[in-house]
């Protein structure tokens, strides 16, 4: 189940109307909780509302991928990194050349 006001990608692959296409591909806030498919003429499944560019927009479950959890507890992120950042060993620096590309092998 996807949270309320959780933030979700909706995936490329979705169909939608050509007013509703706006949001595919993009990111969109969950404002519902789930529901059945409202009638015959829906796909079966799973779907919430979503919220985009201040529309609301239902969308089935499986075309959502969450991105985010609102009751995540993220505490203090920037203090992690600059942690991290002091104890990775020191390397020289190489200048970057112009003209130089980087081989994927």
């Amino acid at each position: 189940m996807i949270k309320f006001g959780t933030l979700c990608h909706v995936l490329d692959s979705c169909l939608a109307s050509p007013m509703t296409e706006r949001a595919v591909g993009r990111i969109v806030e969950v404002v519902s909780a789930p529901y059945e498919a409202p009638s015959e003429r829906y796909l079966p499944g799973t779907y919430y509302d979503v919220l985009f560019e201040g529309w609301t927009f239902y969308c089935r479950s499986d075309k959502l991928v969450p991105i985010s959890d609102p009751d995540a507890d993220l505490g203090n992120w920037e203090d992690e990194f600059i942690d991290a950042a002091d104890s990775l060993p020191e390397t020289p620096s190489t200048p970057w050349r112009a003209g130089s590309r980087r081989s994927g092998r």
